[in-house]
């Protein structure tokens, strides 16, 4: 099973893609044979208004379920005030992490949940540039290097692939995880789901294939 792989496809500023990652931690804590490939699903993707009154609170409910169902903190202050603005484009965060895939493979992961600390933990605005820098710093990324990455073509047009790969093998809707090569994919989880049902799940996957092989 040497060419198995998880496929995640989630976006940052997705408020159960935050709140399943601990457990998909878990999950690839129990199984470190099979690599992590991470796909950016775009959530909210070029946005370009601050964001009004209705998106606030259809956030802070959506949050407060996550809260209560995983444990994971927030901070609600960027609901809570107008100053200074903040634009829910998701585009810049999804485009942060290819950045760091291209600059550093293996990176993206550890960035993806730095970036969802930051942001929902911490309340810092993933719309301005100097918010990724501390980040960066901690896997030992050269903000420099990351500047000229984020705004090239390549990661531009490389994270709309992410977007459209997303489409195109059926994705609706952020977390998913899937398993497999490039032959057959098995859902992992379709969705939030707690670490003991996507164990289950796993295990079911892997005695499928073992059968079928």
């Amino acid at each position: 099973m040497n060419d198995y792989k998880f496929i995640y496809v989630g976006d940052p500023l997705c408020s159960w893609c935050y709140g399943i990652g601990p457990a998909l931690d878990q999950i690839l804590a129990k199984y470190p044979q099979f690599p992590l490939k991470v796909v950016l699903g775009g959530l909210r993707p070029y946005e370009t208004q601050p964001m009004d009154q209705k998106l606030k609170t259809m956030l802070r409910d959506h949050w407060e379920h996550v809260q209560e169902a995983t444990g994971q903190p927030f901070d609600y202050t960027l609901l809570e005030t107008d100053a200074p603005p903040f634009v829910y484009n998701t585009e810049m965060p999804c485009r942060a992490v290819v950045a760091v895939r291209r600059l550093k493979p293996g990176a993206e992961w550890p960035f993806f949940k730095a970036i969802q600390d930051a942001f929902y933990h911490k309340n810092q605005h993933t719309d301005r540039l100097e918010t990724y820098y501390p980040l960066l710093k901690a896997l030992d990324i050269d903000p420099t290097d990351f500047d000229q990455a984020f705004d090239s073509e390549e990661v531009r047009k490389e994270t709309v692939d992410d977007f459209m790969w997303a489409k195109q093998v059926g994705v609706t809707g952020f977390p998913t995880l899937v398993f497999g090569n490039s032959q057959e994919l098995y859902a992992v989880s379709l969705g939030y789901a707690p670490y003991a049902s996507m164990d289950r799940t796993m295990q079911s996957i892997l005695d499928e294939i073992s059968q079928e092989n």
